[in-house]
């Protein structure tokens, strides 16, 4: 849960020093180590029913500041089912080995981070966790949820009531399109 900044130039300079080494097998293991990150998008998208991904970084920063609220986040590619499965790839294509390299250096980092910011379990790691972790516990699963809370830390999330409004037309949009 990096910032795109920190993960990209984290594996466009571990990809350069893995160059030398193993060639041109550090493209894809850098690449999937910033498009790993592509998950967010559909998230975000997922729970907030915004098409606008501009939002993405506020709604990102604005979850990570909340973690301590039982906020529950899914990555899927983050996942281990998802890592299963690309390792399952590498057996028929020998590149998605670095794929999954690049993967597993990525989710390090972001459990390094999480760990720093004393929630290493604010993520799910298997679809499996989250599905379980969500209907036994008492985690926050939505940035609608989360929003209706009281006390919500906002402190340095930039247009965060612009935000907000879009979000929230998002979901009444989508409503009133259900009733229709």
């Amino acid at each position: 849960m990096s910032s795109l900044k920190f993960h990209t130039i984290q594996s466009v300079l571990t990809s350069a020093a893995l160059y030398p080494i193993i060639g041109d097998k550090a493209i894809p293991f850098g690449i999937a180590a910033v498009l790993i990150d592509l998950d967010h998008v559909a998230e975000y998208v997922r729970d907030t029913k915004c098409l606008d991904v501009r939002g993405l970084f506020t709604y990102s920063k604005l979850t990570e500041l909340n973690l301590d609220k039982n906020f529950l986040v899914l990555s899927g590619f983050h996942t281990l089912e998802c890592f299963a499965l690309v390792a399952i790839l590498a057996w028929f294509s020998p590149v998605c080995a670095y794929v999954l390299a690049g993967m597993a250096y990525h989710v390090i980092t972001d459990i390094i981070h999480l760990v720093r910011l004393g929630h290493p379990f604010a993520r799910a790691y298997s679809i499996i966790e989250y599905v379980y972790r969500s209907k036994k516990s008492h985690a926050i699963i939505t940035m609608h949820e989360l929003l209706k809370k009281q006390e919500i830390t906002t402190a340095g999330v930039r247009d965060f009531e612009m935000w907000k409004q879009r979000w929230q037309n998002a979901r009444s949009g989508l409503r009133k399109e259900h009733h229709l």
